[in-house]
């Protein structure tokens, strides 16, 4: 069953929203405020969604500003001090079409798609990204993500910038230029970020022990730290993962506590609004399809802006836990 979560959060969610991209002015997540302790890198591409995924365990992304060029301008504003790597996706709402390109910075010489910075903005130029599959640099598994990372050079940047090309990468375990949760693990042309069985398994991504919610190469049953957040969670602390006995913190609840207003108290429906119980995978992926989605005529496509990708996770796991990740809970509004 395809559910599909349309429902209006009520408006103390209002705080959580941010501003809409798409077609519009280049717009940012909710972590990617202007601030005293962030520094700005900008460029211009074809049309894009631009993220970039740090070792804070954040991911903080904006959308290119559509001007009526082949050109758009983006900005977006990441923490100092911090490593983060670039990943620009052309067609990010067409599944079938889109187009994820890893991006490689170098600098004098030296290159890595890890780099930081200790306040100096960052300038890219014009990004050349392919904007349909068959035009793309190299993609032998035709999963859409280009096998090897586009570099740009970056050599006119700040002397403050630079890219690390000595650690160990835990975002990208193989040091092929390609974070992990852009591989395509199981080899079924999905990456494991839109794939709900990353391993293939049969088991979905939400009740799978194997599961790696921060995509740091540890499963969240062994990872002690799987939000990525740099405090210890314990065993039954995990965030998103783990089988139905993992007991999800309070902070999943108080996230999906704001879905009861309409979906029913712990997702149980009682009118012809949508329940969640038992949805848990399928409220994962279908929340991302919303957040990164240019529709804006939904109401939940708004809600679902206002989210990071682990408090998406932690909601998820909050109703996968509850109801053990069976499919079937709830009063379905559509039925569908």
């Amino acid at each position: 069953m395809n559910i599909k979560i349309r429902l209006a959060l009520a408006s103390m969610l209002g705080g959580m929203l941010v501003a809409c991209g798409g077609g519009g002015a280049s717009t940012s997540s909710g972590e990617n405020a202007v601030t005293a302790m962030t520094y700005s890198i900008s460029g211009s591409v074809p049309g894009t969604l631009i993220e970039a995924f740090c070792s804070n365990g954040q991911i903080y992304s904006t959308q290119s500003e559509h001007n009526g060029t082949a050109q758009h301008p983006f900005t977006l504003n990441l923490p100092r001090n911090v490593k983060c790597r670039l990943v620009m996706t052309t067609n990010e709402n067409d599944f079938a079409n889109r187009v994820v390109t890893p991006i490689r910075l170098t600098k004098n010489g030296a290159g890595s798609i890890a780099f930081t910075s200790t306040g100096s903005a960052v300038s890219l130029g014009y990004i050349d990204l392919k904007t349909n599959r068959s035009a793309m640099r190299a993609d032998a598994n035709q999963d859409g993500v280009e096998d090897s990372a586009l570099a740009v050079d970056i050599s006119l940047s700040a002397s403050d910038v630079g890219v690390d090309t000595a650690f160990a990468d835990p975002m990208d375990v193989d040091r092929d230029g390609i974070i992990d949760t852009y591989e395509d693990d199981d080899g079924d042309r999905v990456p494991n970020r839109h794939d709900d069985d990353d391993d293939g398994d049969g088991i979905p991504d939400l009740a799978d022990n194997d599961f790696d919610s921060d995509y740091d190469g540890t499963g969240d049953d062994e990872d002690s730290d799987d939000d990525n957040d740099g405090h210890y969670d314990g065993d039954s602390t995990q965030i998103g993962g783990g089988n139905s006995s993992v007991i999800v913190p309070d902070g999943g609840r108080l996230l999906a506590a704001q879905c009861f207003q309409c979906h029913g108290t712990e997702g149980r429906s009682v009118s012809r609004i949508e329940g969640l119980a038992g949805e848990a995978g399928e409220i994962a992926s279908e929340m991302r399809e919303m957040k990164y989605s240019t529709n804006l005529n939904d109401i939940m496509h708004h809600q679902a802006k206002g989210y990071t990708e682990s408090e998406i996770d932690a909601i998820a796991a909050y109703f996968a836990n509850k109801y053990g990740g069976v499919a079937g809970g709830g009063h379905d509004g559509d039925d569908d």
